[in-house]
């Protein structure tokens, strides 16, 4: 009986597990990182224009965020407050990165590690207006830049 109610229970995680994985991935093959700048309180959330960064390598072994829409290198980004911000990220290089947002909480929003060739979303949900800023985890001096969030 205790054998059977194993099986059972791993089969459930399993069959979960796996749903939550296929559920994770986006139309555009983005994985989907909901992550707050906040801990404990309430965002109210509302969608936000996209901000799209890609990751370069400008000379051998320097990297940096570029804009995916006007080409800036490590660009400012402009967010809302209390909004869902979403931030596209491609990584065409052959190296991993991670976008980390520095927002002096205990747990940063990251992307996590965004593979070669491959791409994540990160959905950030302010709570309070100011200038924050934002690097690479393996590129801290050549990828940063800063993130404006407004009202």
């Amino acid at each position: 009986m205790i054998r059977v109610t194993y099986v059972i229970s791993m089969s459930v995680a399993t069959a979960v597990l796996v749903f939550s994985l296929l559920y994770s991935v986006g139309q555009n093959g983005y994985y989907l990182h909901q992550v707050s700048a906040a801990k404990g309180q309430d965002v109210i959330s509302t969608t936000n224009r996209i901000q799209l960064l890609s990751a370069k390598e400008v000379k051998d072994g320097v990297y940096n965020w570029i804009n995916g829409s006007n080409g800036a290198s490590n660009p400012t980004l402009d967010v809302l407050v209390n909004t869902k911000n979403i931030i596209k990220i491609q990584n065409p290089t052959d190296t991993k990165h991670e976008l980390i947002i520095d927002t002096g909480a205990d747990t940063l929003p990251s992307s996590d590690d965004i593979v070669p060739n491959g791409s994540v979303q990160l959905v950030f949900s302010p709570n309070m207006t100011g200038t924050f800023t934002y690097h690479c985890a393996y590129h801290p001096f050549t990828m940063k830049g800063i993130i404006h969030v407004a009202g």
